[in-house]
């Protein structure tokens, strides 16, 4: 097996350099590369060989390798399939070199944060990623493009200060950078909380967690073409250093940590499809929907803290699993989403919901994998969405066992907050996919079909999501053998009461059993259309007629309901949350406009001050560039002179 990973990580490296001369064999390499990473990633968590690539102590802070250990597979087996997917799709409708490019980089970027043993190779990779993440989100041709980009790399950066600080803080402790030592280092309460804040800004940042959860939004819509979904797959970076540095390394953390993890999750997932539902933007909508489920998923780990802190390992599995499951889920249905969109895109030339309609008929391919997605997200049941928030609220409903009473409250209050986010979702999520593809087109759409005949990468991940419900029970012996190492010992076995029936790892407490949901389902509905047909033989004909409008004679399309006023009653009500603003414009001849703008409250509260000081401090800050070289010599002797002074007290 490390034969095969030195080969999938060699294909991607080629892939990069084959791009400078063509897109479409590029795409190719880094698909041939990510099925690879599947397979290494597959054999590691099944318990196969572990494939260590040793790289000598080249970078000067000790041994420095890659290894493929169970939690690492895990990530890295989602990871390749959703770069497979990504490159395949980019191969059949190829974009720019440059992008292409910046997509295999990024993706060989993730491979080697997930695998890197050496915590100085894991911040080289780290930093190279958020630099891929900041030419595709900047990449576009407009102003606000631009500016997008600009929001991706100052979050990017501050994750990356965070990190660098946690990192020599563990290192001051440890005097080494190795990963497998900081496992058994001996670290204070208060030390822990420091660097458990520290990781948190790190992969909050990306995968946009509140109040850090700017840059997604932004760079998904900002990206071009497949940009989008390239910058999805990094999510699985982002999920994969919360698993490893706030779980494994620093655990147990004190109970304060679980807790935060609630509150900010909570928070999290019910601003998030709050403020997609306001969206009209197709990819910041998507990109709103990836910070409720980051949401989501820090509930679920939040679980698991508390039940590592209290020395109760039924309880963290009850949370790690959940949160796993949804990670799988959700990285899945959104690079579909975002590979689906970027076809809507491609064929309509339309990037917003308002002039969009009735794209269906025309679109089989794309209506048929978005509405998957949009059904995975929305957590409709038996699809895998739905079996991962059912296991997040099972172990919500725990909050009996947790240790102390301001845990079962805040487990309560999360448990409320996520079920008023999956009201909203399923309200966004029919709005969205209503607005493309139902209906009638609100603005006439010259030449619309499908961007490729036979899209393999929407396909494959679509058949992968549509069974991923089904095959639920081997998913989680799947996870089970991959996150043993954490829990010391195989949640599956616990999860698992009968081949087909699963519950949340407490037995006797409650069963879910979607394997058979995914049988009875479909047969109940074949059952009731032959039963209709059958009916629809003995009664009379059915009459067609035109839609009714008030007995006018007005363009249907001109008349029916606009995203905006679907979504205008939940504007209404959330206006304070969500920043909704209203003013009347006059015009001509009398004649009144109403503008609704929907101002998030965090970038009004939080970003705009911090972009006006920043600005403030680079106008005082230039006055010390005077250009004379004496003014510069007297910089260097002051830095020089600090220095000094500061070597007797480090020591």
């Amino acid at each position: 097996m490390s034969v095969l990973f030195a080969l999938a990580l060699s294909a991607l490296v080629v892939a990069g350099v084959l791009a400078t001369r063509s897109s479409r064999a590029a795409s190719l390499a880094a698909a041939l590369g990510c099925t690879g990473l599947v397979i290494v990633g597959l054999s590691a968590v099944l318990g196969g060989s572990q494939p260590v690539l040793e790289l000598g102590a080249w970078l000067g802070f000790g041994a420095d390798g890659l290894r493929v250990d169970p939690l690492a597979g895990i990530f890295l087996a989602l990871s390749g399939i959703l770069g497979a997917a990504v490159s395949l799709s980019a191969a059949e409708l190829p974009a720019g070199r440059w992008q292409t490019c910046l997509a295999t980089t990024l993706l060989l970027c993730v491979a080697v944060v997930i695998v890197a043993e050496n915590a100085f190779l894991f911040l080289i990779a780290w930093e190279l990623m958020s630099v891929c993440i900041y030419l595709l989100a900047s990449s576009g041709a407009g102003r606000e493009d631009l500016l997008g980009g600009y929001l991706t790399s100052v979050l990017a950066k501050l994750g990356g200060a965070a990190l660098l600080a946690a990192f020599a803080l563990l290192y001051a402790h440890t005097h080494s950078f190795e990963l497998s030592v900081w496992e058994h280092a001996s670290l204070g309460a208060g030390t822990r909380c420091v660097l458990f804040a520290l990781f948190l800004v790190c992969f909050a940042t990306k995968l946009g967690v509140v109040p850090l959860q700017g840059g997604i939004p932004a760079g998904y819509a900002a990206a071009p073409r497949l940009g989008a979904a390239a910058l999805s797959v990094a999510l699985c970076a982002g999920f994969y250093g919360l698993w490893r540095f706030e779980f494994e390394i620093l655990g147990p953390l004190p109970a304060g940590c679980g807790d935060a993890l609630l509150i900010v999750g909570g928070i999290t997932a019910l601003l998030g499809i709050a403020y997609a539902l306001a969206q009209d933007n197709l990819r910041r909508f998507l990109g709103y929907s990836t910070v409720e489920h980051a949401g989501v998923v820090l509930v679920g780990l939040g679980v698991a803290l508390l039940g590592q802190a209290a020395h109760k390992p039924l309880l963290a599995a009850a949370g790690l699993l959940a949160a796993t499951l949804h990670v799988c889920a959700h990285n899945l249905s959104k690079t579909l989403a975002l590979i689906g969109i970027d076809r809507v895109e491609q064929a309509s030339g339309r990037r917003t919901l308002d002039p969009l309609g009735g794209l269906g008929r025309r679109l089989p391919l794309s209506a048929g994998a978005l509405g998957l997605a949009s059904l995975t997200l929305a957590a409709i049941p038996p699809l895998g969405g739905f079996v991962s928030e059912w296991f997040i609220f099972e172990a919500l409903l725990q909050g009996f066992r947790m240790p102390t009473l301001l845990a079962r409250l805040l487990c309560a209050l999360a448990a409320a907050a996520l079920a008023l986010t999956a009201g909203l979702g399923l309200l966004a999520f029919a709005k969205y996919y209503g607005f493309i593809f139902l209906g009638a087109a609100r603005e006439r759409i010259d030449r619309l079909r499908e961007p490729s005949r036979l899209p393999l990468g929407l396909i494959g991940l679509g058949v992968v999501i549509l069974f991923l419900g089904t095959v639920a029970p081997w998913e989680i012996h799947l996870l089970g053998a991959g996150l043993s190492p954490l829990l010391h010992f195989n949640a599956a076995s616990a999860t698992i009461s009968h081949p087909l029936v699963l519950g949340p790892v407490f037995r006797n407490f409650s069963v879910l059993a979607p394997t058979w949901l995914s049988i009875a389902l479909p047969a109940y509905a074949v059952l009731a259309f032959i039963v209709v047909r059958a009916m629809r033989g003995r009664a009379a004909p059915v009459r067609r007629a035109p839609v009714w409008v008030s007995g006018s004679a007005v363009d249907l399309a001109r008349v029916q309901y606009r995203p905006s006023a679907y979504s205008n009653p939940m504007r209404v009500i959330l206006r304070g949350p969500l920043g909704v603003h209203t003013r009347l414009i006059p015009g001509r001849g009398g004649t009144l406009t109403l503008e609704t703008t929907v101002t998030n409250t965090i970038e009004r509260r939080l970003y705009a001050p911090a972009t006006a000081l920043a600005l403030a401090i680079t106008v005082r800050a230039r006055r010390l560039q005077s250009g004379r070289l004496s003014s510069y010599l007297l910089y260097m002797l002051v830095a020089v002179i600090i220095a000094l002074s500061l070597v007797p007290i480090l020591r």
